[in-house]
């Protein structure tokens, strides 16, 4: 972590002498036209939320972003939920009815509450620590002491189906399970990161029911590729 600031601060600290060298506004304007500018934009808005906001791109792979994009063009009145706020969840609010995200980092989510539309509705649940067998826990590192019950189980708390579900947070296995049951017809999950071999085998195990498509390649901020998964529950 202590390098991720460190990098971050030099990243920042390059955008502005960028922009006293009126370099970051053709940079900004490349980044509105072409994939590829977006991404290399988008390096300089590590761990600045209000930078990468403006960029107007959730934080997946850029070709599943565009998919994303075109299926709620055609989705009217898309209602959507998602584990895990962030420059998505803006990023939703503007091309969908209503939005949902559910948030287990109080100092992350208070930090996109103010720059949520009206339509989008951020909440912040408790993760206490683990203390009875039946806990579900996160198997990331660092995250492992604290129950996601409450946080997975969130959804059971709200009416009807849903046209999108993103899981982008913690304890995304759990996630998968209860997405599938909440999907609208026609619906679509986005499920990121799975380029992450527990992810793709909690998908492997819903097979059978599923339609994947896989999108690896460009993701905004970080330096490597990873890869985010549209999922669709298949037609009987």
């Amino acid at each position: 972590m202590a390098f991720l600031i460190f990098y971050a601060r030099g990243m920042h600290a390059l955008r502005r002498l960028l922009a006293q060298r009126g370099i970051l506004d053709p940079l900004d304007r490349w980044a509105a036209r072409s994939p590829a500018g977006l991404w290399f934009r988008s390096l300089f808005s590590v761990l600045d939320f209000e930078d990468f906001r403006l960029l107007d791109t959730p934080w997946w792979v850029l070709t599943a972003s565009r998919k994303v994009d075109d299926f709620l063009a055609q989705t009217p009145r898309a209602r959507v939920f998602e584990w895990g706020s962030g420059a998505s969840t803006v990023w939703l609010s503007q091309r969908s009815e209503h939005v949902v995200s559910i948030e287990s980092d109080v100092d992350w989510g208070s930090r996109g509450t103010a720059a949520l539309n009206p339509n989008a509705k951020l909440v912040l649940v408790d993760t206490p620590r683990q203390r009875l067998p039946e806990s579900l826990r996160s198997r990331r590192i660092g995250f492992r002491k604290f129950d996601y019950r409450n946080y997975v189980d969130a959804i059971d708390g709200l009416q009807g189906d849903f046209d999108l579900i993103v899981i982008d947070g913690r304890a995304r296995e759990a996630c998968l399970s209860k997405a599938l049951g909440r999907l609208a017809k026609n619906g679509m999950v986005v499920f990121d990161n799975t380029n992450r071999r527990r992810y793709h085998a909690e998908i492997r195990r819903h097979r059978t029911k599923l339609t994947v498509s896989n999108h690896m390649g460009l993701t905004p901020i970080v330096l490597w590729p990873s890869m985010t998964s549209l999922i669709q529950l298949r037609e009987n």
